[in-house]
């Protein structure tokens, strides 16, 4: 039986000062997600998210506090449906609400929470 590549990465409920939360899509996902990426060698957690962050919204973070992990088996939700993830999630505030998003991001907005159940998101996004 074939092993299933896991990827590990990291990402952020982004949250402004009015309590606003931020989700994007990407090419890579079908429905809307938090912002976050791939943990590189030699980076930590924080490290690899305020990365992520800066690259694909150009934003910087603060008060970040990690909430939890999650798994999520291979899918249709991915570009490639044989990959796995396991998922670190943090909550953080965004310093800055101007985004300034690369390729990775499609559409992207800030919603109260009531308005971000209303959209599609990735079953592990909710």
């Amino acid at each position: 039986m074939a092993k299933i590549p896991i990827k590990t990465c990291v990402g952020a409920v982004l949250y402004n000062d009015i309590g606003d939360i931020f989700l994007m899509t990407s090419p890579k996902w079908k429905g809307h997600i938090i912002p976050g990426g791939r943990i590189e060698d030699g980076e930590t957690e924080e490290q690899a998210l305020r990365r992520e962050i800066g690259e694909e919204l150009a934003i910087e973070i603060s008060d970040l506090v990690r909430v939890g992990e999650s798994e999520k088996p291979p899918s249709n939700d991915f570009i490639d449906p044989e990959i796995g993830f396991h998922f670190i999630t943090y909550i953080a505030r965004a310093l800055q609400t101007e985004i300034t998003p690369n390729e990775e991001v499609s559409m992207y907005g800030w919603y109260t929470i009531d308005d971000a159940l209303k959209l599609p998101l990735v079953d592990s996004t909710r």
